[in-house]
C-alpha cells in the first residue's frame, strides 16, 4: 500500500471528526439559546412582592359626619337659625339652635368649641368657617358648638375636596394560634 493510500482513509475520518464536532456545537448552541428563550418567560411570570402597609388608610371627615350645635352669641335676632339653615344645607348635622349658653362676648366671626374626641370634627367646621377660633373643653361626646360672633359674616366657600391618592396596598393579616 501507498502512503496515500494510508493518509486517505485517515485524512477522511479527521474530516468527519471535525464535522461531528461542529455539529454538536451547533446542536449545544441551539439548546442554550432555547433555554435562554424559555427561562425569559419564567422571569417575566414570577410573581414580585409588592409593598404593603399595615397602617389603615385614614378616611377624611365629611360635614355629615359632624354633629353641630349653632349658638348666637350676638345681639342679631334669627342669626343662629339662619346659619343652622345653611349649615343643614352644606351637610352638617344640626343638633341644637340657641343663644349662646355661656353669653361670652365674641369678636372673632365664630368660636367653635370641642372636646377631646371632637377635635376632627372641629376642624372640618373651621375649614368651612373663615376666621373662627378654636376652644377646647371638657365635654365627652364629639359634637362641636359654633358660637356665632360678632365677626360674623357667613360660612366660607367650600374647601377643594381631598384628593385620594392610590397608596401601599393594605398588607394580609395572618392570625398564628398555638396550641
Amino acid at each position: 500500500m501507498t502512503e496515500t493510500q494510508h493518509r486517505a482513509p485517515s485524512a477522511f475520518r479527521v474530516r468527519r471528526q471535525r464535522r461531528s464536532t461542529v455539529v454538536v456545537i451547533v446542536v449545544l448552541l441551539g439548546l442554550a439559546a432555547a433555554f435562554y428563550y424559555a427561562s425569559s418567560y419564567f422571569r417575566e411570570t414570577a410573581p414580585v412582592p409588592v409593598p404593603c402597609t399595615t397602617v389603615a388608610p385614614v378616611v377624611p371627615l365629611k360635614p355629615a359626619d359632624v354633629s353641630l350645635n349653632v349658638y348666637n352669641a350676638t345681639n342679631r335676632t334669627g342669626l343662629a337659625g339662619a346659619t343652622a339653615k345653611v349649615a343643614a344645607k352644606r351637610g352638617f348635622k344640626v343638633k341644637k339652635v340657641a343663644n349662646d349658653p355661656k353669653n361670652a362676648t365674641i369678636k372673632a366671626s365664630a368660636q367653635i368649641r370641642y372636646g377631646p374626641t371632637g377635635a376632627a370634627s372641629a376642624k372640618v367646621v373651621q375649614a368651612r368657617v373663615p376666621g373662627s377660633v378654636l376652644v377646647k373643653d371638657k365635654r365627652k361626646d364629639d359634637s362641636v358648638d359654633l358660637v356665632i360672633g360678632n365677626g360674623w359674616k357667613k360660612f366660607g366657600p367650600e374647601p377643594p375636596a381631598p384628593i385620594v391618592t392610590q397608596g401601599a396596598p393594605q398588607c394580609r393579616t395572618v392570625t398564628v394560634t398555638g396550641s
